[in-house]
């Protein structure tokens, strides 16, 4: 409001001293020409919401005072601030109109007033409609400033709103992969509470010394799950999870009959890796000992150009499922092992039992497509 009063002052001013200059041969300015200065001020206080409007009420002021004969003060700044107007509004084409009709009716009359024509057309003219044009692309180009600034404040917002989803998408991941884990944890810890109890109530009666043995392992057992799954939820601050090294003491959860083979030339894998591991040997060992009881289990790793290779076998008697359950432990790894850009071969094994079998590879974690889990985490780590 403070500009467009601004406006409406200079206006009146530049317009007041022109017509009290009283150049020419005219009709002496009376209370009229003055009211015409002031009114081509004022309308433009109206300019930002009615623009069409204040630029046909400026020209028909403008025609009435040169029809009443006044001194010339000339068309560029009675009209300017109400052109700059129309082109800063998006209405070019109408300022455009209004200043060639204004133009022409000027240029005329002064012919029929016997104006010289060469100053008339070869100089007036042309600086007249410059300074108009220049007047309505100022205002235009204002607009496209202003239209470009709001362009790049919806792209930065959809930027952000993409963001926002892809940030939303890899906590939703990473929640999944808790998931599993959790699941995972609990599935194995089931199966050795399950195993020790079997043992405590056969033992109960005659051998009350391995009955106690066997509860203390339910304990053990319950205890380190718990760990395990305050270690697992903490997954989400922190890539610290079990990992190979933590096989051996899996299979002696697991009692007797669990050998693990990890070669010496291994090397340190990454971190998502290991974890991978840890969790694929969990989920098959558990599996072979609900489907499979007693029956020996092998636990293979072994290094396999740029993979490594995970193998996991009961020897179940012939035709037994094994660890051929339906449920979702095996999708989950089959997803992880997906995930990390490795293979799976789940099936029975010709001589009896069950193989799990998955080759990760080592220098990638990952297809490019996709978000490690333990990356997951450090991105949700991060945007908080």
């Amino acid at each position: 409001m403070l500009l467009d009063g601004t406006l409406a002052v200079l206006t009146t001013t530049v317009v007041a001293v022109a017509i009290a200059a009283d150049i020419g041969d005219h009709r002496t300015p009376g209370v009229l020409a003055y009211g015409i200065a002031v009114a081509l001020g004022a309308v433009l206080l109206a300019r930002r919401r009615f623009p069409r409007l204040v630029l046909t009420v400026s020209a028909a002021l403008l025609i009435t005072y040169y029809v009443r004969d006044y001194p010339p003060i000339g068309m560029p700044v009675p009209l300017g601030a109400a052109l700059y107007s129309a082109g800063e509004a998006g209405r070019s084409g109408w300022a455009a109109t209004i200043s060639v009709g204004m133009l022409s009716i000027s240029t005329v009359a002064r012919l029929f007033d016997d104006e010289d024509p060469a100053y008339l057309l070869g100089y007036e003219l042309l600086v007249t409609a410059t300074a108009m044009a220049a007047a309505i692309a100022l205002g235009d180009g204002v607009r496209s400033r202003r239209l470009l600034r709001a362009e790049q404040r919806e792209r930065s917002r959809r930027e952000r709103e993409a963001h926002d989803r892809e940030l939303a998408g890899a906590i939703q991941a990473e929640r999944l992969e808790v998931a599993r884990d959790v699941h995972d944890v609990v599935g194995h810890t089931l199966t050795v509470v399950s195993l020790h109890t079997d043992v405590a109530l056969e033992a109960v009666d005659d051998d009350p010394v391995a009955a106690r043995r066997a509860l203390e392992n339910v304990r053990t057992a319950c205890d380190t799950a718990s760990a395990e799954l305050r270690r697992t939820l903490g997954m989400i601050r922190s890539a610290d999870a079990p990992g190979v090294a933590a096989l051996p003491a899996l299979a002696a959860d697991l009692g007797p009959g669990v050998t693990v083979d990890v070669p010496a030339d291994l090397g340190p894998l990454p971190p998502v890796v290991e974890a991978a591991v840890f969790r694929i040997v969990q989920e098959a060992v558990t599996n072979a000992r609900r489907h499979a009881g007693t029956a020996p289990i092998t636990v293979r790793l072994r290094p396999a150009g740029p993979d490594v290779e995970v193998e996991v076998c009961d020897e179940g008697a012939p035709g037994v499922a094994g660890s051929a359950g339906g449920g979702l432990g095996l999708v989950g790894l089959r997803e992880r092992v997906a995930l990390l850009g490795g293979r799976t071969e789940i099936g029975p094994r010709p001589e009896g039992g069950y193989r799990v079998w998955a080759a990760l590879p080592v220098g990638a974690s990952r297809p490019p497509a996709e978000t490690p889990p333990i990356e997951a985490a450090r991105l949700v780590e991060e945007a908080r």
